[in-house]
């Protein structure tokens, strides 16, 4: 795996290089970093860090729906379509993935619910 941490990497060519090597990047939900859905290797790891304290949960009910239903494509071999790709031009070969997903964010206070409620909804 691999975390891309500047923009430079939200681009089709780093995209066929991960293909080729069999090495999946990181989806990092974040403002600050480039959010790289494509699924490139036999694995997908998310990291969610748009998080809110505010919020019980973490993240907003239908937020946490939506980053399950993602999961749940991700490892049924499948690419969220709402998540839009750096190289749309190659689709992943559709098989069964191991899908990691991570809550973290600035106070880490609510990462636990946001988690606990998404395997809820994964179940």
């Amino acid at each position: 795996m691999i975390e891309a941490r500047h923009a430079s990497f939200d681009d089709p060519a780093f995209i066929r290089l991960l293909r080729e090597r069999g090495v999946s990047p990181v989806y990092v939900d974040s403002e600050d970093y480039p959010s790289i859905p494509d699924v490139t290797g036999d694995i997908v790891y998310a990291r969610l860090q748009r998080g809110s304290e505010a919020i019980e949960t973490g993240y907003a009910p239908n937020d946490l729906d939506a980053w399950a239903a993602r999961a749940k494509t991700w490892a049924q071999g499948g690419v969220p379509g709402d998540l839009p790709l750096v190289d749309s031009e190659h689709a992943p070969e559709a098989k069964p993935r191991d899908v990691f997903v991570y809550f973290i964010h600035e106070g880490k206070v609510r990462a636990p619910a946001a988690a606990m409620s998404l395997i809820e909804r994964l179940d």
